[in-house]
């Protein structure tokens, strides 16, 4: 992005750690690099930018209706994995920093 963008500060709320507060911020900046699609790379924009607040992009239909396909997108990703890699990564993922399970 070539314009001002918020830091992870901007994310950290009541119940969000420092570390989780800098996942959500690089989340939205590898979607406003357009991976995630055009309606997810305008609405990481704009929360980046700080034109507007992440809880008020996900009021606006469009940016919710997005995040809900790729959700349900990864989620069939996951269920068609073998369990045996379902258990592994969910070992994996319980041994992160920051992970609370």
């Amino acid at each position: 992005m070539s314009e001002r963008e918020v830091g992870y500060e901007e994310f950290l709320a009541p119940g969000r750690d420092e570390e989780q507060a800098r996942d959500v911020h690089r989340a939205l900046r590898r979607m406003a690099d357009g991976s995630a699609g055009e309606v997810l790379r305008e609405m990481a924009r704009e929360v980046l930018s700080g034109r507007t607040g992440l809880r008020e992009a996900m009021r606006v239909g469009a940016y919710a209706d997005a995040l809900a396909d790729g959700v349900q997108g990864a989620r069939r990703e996951w269920e068609r994995l073998p369990a045996a890699d379902r258990e592994r990564l969910t070992a994996e993922a319980r041994r992160l920093p920051g992970t609370q399970w």
